[in-house]
């Protein structure tokens, strides 16, 4: 119990333990929000990046792209999974959340890159389209024929 008597070795453990209590979208959260102009300006056009990538080696997209967050293997291929801000979709643009990049035989055969939030709720979804439909909005009601106006 003397460690804790010490104020900055306390001071030491409780940053460490916040540290390992972030989730993963506290940190791509605080790198987006650390991510300088000059870092911004460095982040590739996804467009170019998804052209560029296409039937490449591995040794070129880590050279390209730098070293992957998270490396899965599998007996079909190997994922690289970047979750660091690295692409966007247009200058001005938010960066992108993740980019997972899967290879067969050494090569590149897809890339699939994840948007982020705010743009993907702003496209069209099943979801809200039903939502907004008549019979839907009976069925909230508790009605089982559909009203028309």
């Amino acid at each position: 119990m003397e460690t804790f008597q010490d104020e900055s070795k306390c001071n030491q453990l409780l940053t460490k333990s916040e540290n390992d209590l972030k989730t993963e979208e506290d940190k791509r959260k605080a790198q987006r929000e650390a991510l300088t102009e000059e870092g911004y300006n460095g982040l590739k056009i996804r467009e170019v990046m998804l052209e560029r990538l296409q039937k490449q080696t591995r040794i070129f997209v880590k050279e390209y792209l730098g070293e992957p967050d998270r490396i899965i293997y599998s007996g079909d291929g190997d994922v690289l999974v970047y979750t660091r801000p690295i692409s966007i979709y247009e200058p001005g643009a938010e960066p992108d959340e993740e980019i997972y990049i899967f290879f067969k035989r050494n090569l590149v055969r897809t890339v699939n890159v994840v948007k982020p939030a705010s743009v993907r709720a702003q496209g069209f979804s099943w979801g809200k389209w039903l939502k907004g439909s008549k019979k839907n909005q009976n069925e909230q009601k508790g009605s089982d024929q559909l009203e028309e106006k």
